[in-house]
């Protein structure tokens, strides 16, 4: 006969030891889980924060290379003064219906608060009717300011449309009433509403000028300047349209939007100094800046600085966050005052992602303009 041999399991004490390496192994586990996936949502939110930087700055540079765009050619930029006029019907009015912003026009939020960025476009590249003005000159002195033009072509000019006579820093603005393509010549006779075209007696109260032979005329000019308008509101980049007159988001995220001017010297087409940039403030700010008095001729580029901030809130190890330091947003930028992040919530809870670039308006440099 065979003997059964003893047959023993786990004892309790093997069962517990099980259990508590078991255990400890599960903690390790999920720190280290739990690390992993804290680094990850850094290196994430740090990516998104770049990313929204990066388009932020890209749809700003695109508009602003185009800013101009249409009219900064020599003869337009030459404009000291814009005659004008308009009269919807309602009144007989002199409220002005063009007038000749600059190119980029620029809010100074004052100190580190953002800045405004405006781009003009005189004629809106995004339209697939966009008119490029024609140029031609004319053949005749004008007798009066009111007198039909004789011009060596018509081409460009259309019944209806807007047209821009300059001579001497002098510019006006008239309606082409009528095209007679045979005999060179136009009319721009007050009419029916809306007109852009007043009355002699209204002419000569307001000293209009008669244009000598030689003056250049420009058909195709628009009569709706489109102004898109860039700002932050909420921590978020927005844009507007004047043809909308509503803003829009661009990016989330954005925290700071600051612009500087790059002003050439007299006689000059050069930026390339660091002395040559400026604020928006003094004479160089809006609703001071002139386009007849030569400062605004200078304006030839713009240098941008926009910083994003991570969405990953960075929980402090100790009692405060670390994650950005004071001296760290001091040095973001060596020319921007960013120092706007700092009277954010929790802004040292927080990672921030600065882009910054130099953007030359080539509508006013190919201008050639001085």
């Amino acid at each position: 006969m065979h003997t059964q041999p003893d047959q023993r399991g786990f004892g309790l004490i093997e069962i517990m030891v099980a259990m508590l390496i078991g255990m400890l192994a599960s903690i390790v586990i999920f720190q280290v889980f739990s690390v992993s996936e804290r680094q990850k949502r850094t290196t994430t939110g740090s990516a998104d924060a770049q990313t929204n930087a990066a388009f932020a700055l890209y749809v700003i540079e695109r508009d602003a290379k185009m800013a101009g765009f249409g009219l900064e050619a020599d003869s337009m930029a030459a404009c000291n003064k814009v005659f004008s006029y308009y009269n919807d019907g309602s009144v007989e009015s002199n409220i002005s219906a063009f007038s000749l912003p600059a190119a980029v026009s620029l809010t100074d939020g004052g100190g580190s608060a953002p800045d405004q960025i405006a781009i003009v476009y005189f004629s809106d590249p995004s339209d697939g009717n966009f008119v490029i003005p024609s140029s031609t000159t004319l053949r005749s002195t004008m007798p009066a300011p009111s007198s039909e033009l004789n011009v060596n072509s018509t081409s460009g000019c259309v019944e209806g449309k807007l047209a821009m006579l300059q001579q001497d820093g002098n510019c006006t603005i008239m309606q082409v009433t009528e095209v007679q393509a045979p005999a060179l010549k136009l009319q721009h006779n007050p009419g029916s509403t809306p007109t852009f075209n007043p009355k002699v007696p209204y002419m000569t109260a307001n000293n209009w000028p008669a244009y000598t032979k030689g003056a250049v005329l420009r058909c195709g000019v628009s009569a709706d300047l489109t102004i898109r308008t860039y700002r932050l509101n909420s921590n978020t980049l927005e844009s507007m349209d004047s043809t909308t007159a509503v803003f829009q988001t661009v990016s989330p995220n954005i925290v700071a939007l600051q612009a500087q001017y790059g002003v050439a010297d007299a006689g000059s087409l050069a930026v390339n100094r660091d002395d040559q940039w400026t604020d928006a403030t003094g004479i160089w700010a809006k609703g001071t800046l002139a386009h007849g008095d030569g400062n605004g001729k200078r304006i030839k580029a713009m240098r941008v600085a926009v910083v994003a901030r991570s969405s990953e809130y960075e929980k402090p190890e100790g009692n405060a966050c670390t994650t950005t330091t004071s001296g760290m947003v001091d040095d973001l930028s060596t020319w921007a005052n960013l120092s706007a992040i700092k009277n954010l919530p929790d802004w040292q809870c927080y990672r921030y992602k600065v882009v910054e670039t130099v953007i030359p308006l080539r509508n006013v440099i190919w201008a050639n303009t001085k």
